[in-house]
């Protein structure tokens, strides 16, 4: 169920309201002489769509990793 409140109501509780929505999860209307206006929750997105790629990171089984040569991309430091 939507709340409904008008825009001086709103500036009263703001903030009352927004952890409302934050908490709950359900949006709030503002109604308005042009239309209405709603307030929702911006859907979590989960933990793994958060995470950056790492080129040059080995991404595969890891018992293939005694088997790797790095020796020909070794540049040693004179």
């Amino acid at each position: 169920m939507e709340t409904r409140l008008t825009a001086t109501r709103l500036r009263s509780e703001l903030f009352n309201t927004l952890d409302q929505v934050v908490a709950t999860g359900q949006a709030v209307e503002i109604r308005r002489p042009g239309g209405m206006v709603r307030i929702v929750r911006e859907s979590p997105s989960g933990r793994l769509a958060a995470l950056t790629p790492h080129p040059g990171v080995i991404n595969g089984d890891p018992e293939d990793l005694p088997s790797l040569s790095w020796e020909q991309n070794w540049n040693p430091v004179p």
